[in-house]
């Protein structure tokens, strides 16, 4: 953490400084729009949920845009007198209400919040938050913003509200409330001054707006972005061996938007922390990083041949504890399980007799080795020929010929091991424990969207099976060697998830990784690749950090049919287009970001899709 704090500080300090705001014309230097800071100085009776939404109609009338800026802080209010003789007067209305004069829904949510402020003074389990809100409009003419200003506090008057101009106080105020502030520039006592904030639960407080301004950022961890409200640096430690809470990460986003980029930084950041990673890098747009962090590239496209066995049985672990005993004694099956999966990817799907006769092959291979099932002491030392999957595939041909089921999955993979892409299975690697920061597996093009699947396509969804195994071995090597944390990256998720062998492998990440001190980033331009299956929504539910870049509607819709999302946030993804901005949902909580890194990093980031440099 300290390494990458340092390196953006420095960044950010060597940025030009300058004020981009006229306080004499009240002009913005850069884009020329008139601009005005307002602060909310008497907030509606009952803070409602998006209740700042109807505002940007408002503005909007006049031709001028709004930006909202809230501030939570901490606040030592107490239940005090006032709150009591408040309480009983809404409770006295509301005890008043009968059905031809029902009792507003605002005194009972008034009523429910002294309540719970009430109960909270007494047991402390909630934090008192004080929210203040600041309303910035950017309007083209002079006239527009005069009106716009009007309208805003003609509606707070309206529903017995007020604003404060901010006269004496407009270039701070622009300053501190700027999508990219500038921290260098003191913030002098602005912020210390009471600008009329709401006290209220923390609880309560993210109804003001779904947006939380970094409320959670830990100020240590790994470095999400910039937020786009005051430029703030936004970390999050999610590699804390001690936490048994799953830490996935999930990237969503249409190509184009940024999101490999973020996820290229993002595991700068990793890497910084000391977490091992592994990346299945279909396109090829991992390498540069990979050579630049002193990483692993292996290539295993169609055209090198190379494939890792998938009939080796791996090596066991030292037995620490429950887990490696269980994994020790799991290894033949896995290996097994490997070598089916593989069939059955070669085969585009097995029936359950093909499925039988592929296992009974894998079994005679290993009858043949000399290994037992029920001995371990003889899987890692065979006495015969070595299992591999030509021998099984020779087997299969061998049985094809008095036996139908046999023959019907001989002919369904014959043409990757006597046919034209007998080539596949070609060069076989070495299966060796990287200790490398990076280790990237290039598994060859994946299908488009749209697209009909080729046969090179198929090969690398094969070899990227091939190497789950390894990857798998690796991090449970790396946790018993006692090193910090793992992280596996599978970019393009919508292309990989095609095949079900490959969901089930990932899904398998998604909810087991964690107790090898391990994370799993996926990268989607759809939610659809989780929402749609049961496998899925459990791999949605093992997530606790989920970025959306720009999607398209379709996508959004997706959102707003299976899970939670609110509706503030799904019209901001959909504003997002091109902007590189996203949104972070960490535990139920929202904040808008965007990348920004020093420009040595940027050219190590981009990807054929990036628009324009992030930031």
């Amino acid at each position: 953490m300290l390494v990458h704090t340092k390196r953006l500080i420095k960044n950010y300090k060597n940025e030009s400084k300058e004020v981009v705001v006229n306080i004499a014309s009240g002009t913005d230097n850069k884009t020329g729009q008139y601009v005005r800071v307002l602060a909310v100085k008497g907030y509606p009776p009952m803070i409602l949920t998006g209740y700042l939404d109807e505002l940007d109609q408002v503005v909007g009338k006049a031709g001028a845009t709004l930006r909202k800026t809230i501030r939570y802080a901490a606040s030592n209010v107490k239940f005090n007198f006032s709150m009591k003789n408040k309480l009983k007067r809404l409770q006295l209305s509301i005890n008043e209400a009968n059905e031809t004069d029902p009792a507003r829904q605002e005194e009972v949510d008034a009523r429910d919040t002294i309540i719970a402020l009430r109960d909270s003074t007494i047991s402390a389990d909630r934090k008192l938050l004080e929210v203040t809100t600041f309303l910035t409009i950017s309007a083209s003419k002079k006239h527009q913003l005069e009106s716009a200003e009007a309208n805003l506090k003609i509606w707070f008057d309206n529903v017995s509200g007020s604003l404060d101009d901010l006269k004496n106080e407009q270039l701070e105020a622009l300053r501190q409330t700027a999508p990219a502030a500038d921290h260098s520039i003191p913030a002098s006592s602005f912020f210390e001054k009471h600008h009329y904030g709401r006290v209220t639960l923390d609880n309560v407080a993210a109804r003001t707006y779904p947006f939380t301004r970094g409320s959670f950022s830990d100020d240590y961890g790994l470095y999400f972005g910039r937020r786009t409200e005051d430029g703030g640096f936004c970390f999050i430690n999610l590699c804390d061996p001690n936490d048994p809470r799953a830490k996935n990460i999930t990237v969503f986003g249409k190509t184009g938007e940024g999101k490999s980029y973020f996820m290229k930084a993002l595991v700068v950041s990793l890497l910084e922390e000391g977490v091992h990673v592994f990346v299945f890098d279909l396109d090829g747009e991992w390498e540069e990083l990979c050579k630049e962090v002193g990483g692993v590239y292996i290539d295993h496209t169609a055209d090198e041949g190379r494939y890792f066995e998938p009939l080796t049985i791996l090596p066991p672990i030292p037995e620490l504890d429950n887990d490696c005993i269980k994994y020790n004694r799991t290894r033949y099956r896995q290996a097994r399980k490997s070598g089916i999966r593989t069939i059955s990817l070669l085969a585009d799907g097995l029936t359950k007799v093909e499925k039988f006769e592929a296992g009974e092959a894998i079994k005679q291979v290993y009858k043949d080795a000399g290994i037992e099932r029920s001995k371990p002491s003889t899987w890692n030392n065979p006495t015969g020929p070595r299992p591999t999957i030509h021998r099984v595939f020779e087997v299969i041909q061998k049985n094809a010929e008095t036996n139908a089921d046999a023959k019907s999955l001989y002919n369904k993979i014959k043409i990757y091991f006597i046919g034209v892409e007998n080539d596949m299975f070609k060069v076989e690697e070495s299966i060796t424990f990287q200790n490398a920061p990076l280790v990237v597996y290039k598994v060859g093009q994946g299908a488009a969207d749209g697209e009909q699947e080729s046969e090179e396509t198929k090969q690398a969804q094969i070899k990227m099976s091939m190497a789950f195994d390894i990857v798998n071995a690796n991090i449970q090597k790396l946790k018993f060697e006692g090193n910090y944390f793992s992280a596996v990256l599978v970019d393009e998720g919508q292309r990989q998830t095609r095949n079900p062998e490959l969901r089930r492998a990932i899904f398998d990440w998604y909810t087991a990784i964690r107790k090898w001190n391990g994370m799993m980033i996926l990268g989607s331009n759809t939610p659809a690749i989780m929402l749609d299956t049961s496998e899925g929504e459990g791999m949605w539910e093992n997530t606790s950090v989920r970025v959306y870049f720009y999607m398209e509607h379709s996508a959004i819709r997706k959102l707003s049919e299976h899970s939670y999302v609110p509706i503030e946030i799904q019209e901001r993804i959909a504003e997002n287009e091109g902007s590189n901005c996203y949104i972070l949902e960490y535990h139920k909580k929202y904040d808008e970001l965007i990348m920004q890194v020093p420009p040595e990093e940027d050219r190590l980031y981009k990807t054929r899709g990036l628009k324009k440099k992030a930031g």
